[in-house]
């Protein structure tokens, strides 16, 4: 079948888009969509330190992973590139020097939970905020498959023991 100059241009990104959407309408009411390679869909929360408001605060994350361990790592990674995308934006805008004058905006204390999720009411459960931040960005899909080491960060609540 011969294309047109626009369909070539325009036919993979539609043939993206709809196996985007058929990912997303195949999936029974309330489940996660499907993913590639047997991944799975993992919430961790996290405890991290504010390291100029001196406050401790909760934060939720979607990863995708194989394991437990594997979600840990990729949320890891995911924490390290933001870092570095703070630290180079603010030696662009003239705040610091280079990366020997940098300060994270705050440290991991540690993971409170790592919770495998098969579909929307355990996210709601955890995180309604990250339940919502994946549903209006189609999960994310694109980006996971781009890069299965990315983090969709939720909900960032003040810390307390008792919770």
């Amino acid at each position: 079948m011969d294309l047109t100059p626009m369909e070539r241009v325009f036919l993979p990104g539609f043939q993206v888009m709809v196996e985007r959407l058929k990912l997303l309408s195949d999936r029974k009411p309330n489940s996660l969509p499907v993913l590639k390679n047997g991944m799975s869909w993992w919430v961790i929360e996290s405890k991290r330190y504010n390291l100029s408001a001196k406050t401790t605060f909760r934060v939720f994350e979607a990863v995708i992973a194989h394991s437990e361990d594997q979600a840990i790592s990729h949320a890891k990674v995911s924490d390290a590139r933001l870092n570095a995308a703070l630290m180079n934006a603010a030696i662009r805008r003239g705040e610091i020097e280079d990366q020997f004058e940098w300060q994270p905006i705050s440290r991991l204390v540690e993971y409170l939970s790592i919770v495998q999720v098969w579909n929307d009411h355990q996210i709601e459960n955890l995180d309604p905020v990250l339940l919502g931040m994946l549903q209006e960005h189609d999960f994310f899909l694109d980006e996971f498959s781009e890069d299965a080491q990315s983090a969709i960060g939720g909900g960032i609540y003040d810390y307390d023991p008792g919770n």
